[in-house]
């Protein structure tokens, strides 16, 4: 099974004006700070599951979001990330995580050793993510974004 392949395209986005009724959508934002990671991952594991995903689909946003959160608060000068989830026709959801720039120009997977007690964040987003990529976001921040997929 090939592991899908970081890209810098823009993730689909929803046509303005209209609304699908499988369109769910949910943003918050966080201080960057360790205990904020938790705080994603409740998010996650409270909202998800009432748009109708299965338990896998829930976990793998839960952990999705916990490494994409995790990489904004320690590659980032960032005070606040802003986390996104969307679903949209209830087979596809997005997990996006902005943050407000200080870091490098994007994230890239690293080749962690066996005694590294990190630096296997984007190796688990890209293993359990249909795709996945960043942008620029606003005012030199970046935006890392992972695409689930799964049968409701």
């Amino acid at each position: 099974m090939a592991l899908p392949q970081r890209t810098t395209m823009a993730r689909p986005t929803m046509l303005l004006g209209g609304h699908d009724a499988g369109f769910r959508q949910e943003r918050f934002q966080l201080p960057a700070q360790g205990a904020s990671v938790a705080a994603a991952r409740r998010r996650v594991r409270t909202r998800v599951p009432g748009w109708g995903f299965c338990e896998d689909v829930c976990d793998a946003a839960e952990l999705v979001m916990s490494e994409l959160f995790t990489n904004a608060l320690v590659h980032t000068g960032s005070e606040q990330i802003l986390c996104v989830l969307r679903a949209e026709a209830r087979r596809t959801l997005y997990v996006e995580v902005a943050d407000q720039g200080g870091g490098s120009a994007g994230p890239a997977p690293r080749q962690a050793g066996a005694e590294d007690e990190g630096g296997r964040g984007l190796a688990l987003v890209r293993a359990m993510a249909a795709a996945w990529g960043d942008r620029p976001g606003l005012n030199g921040g970046r935006v890392v974004w992972a695409q689930l997929s799964g049968v409701v």
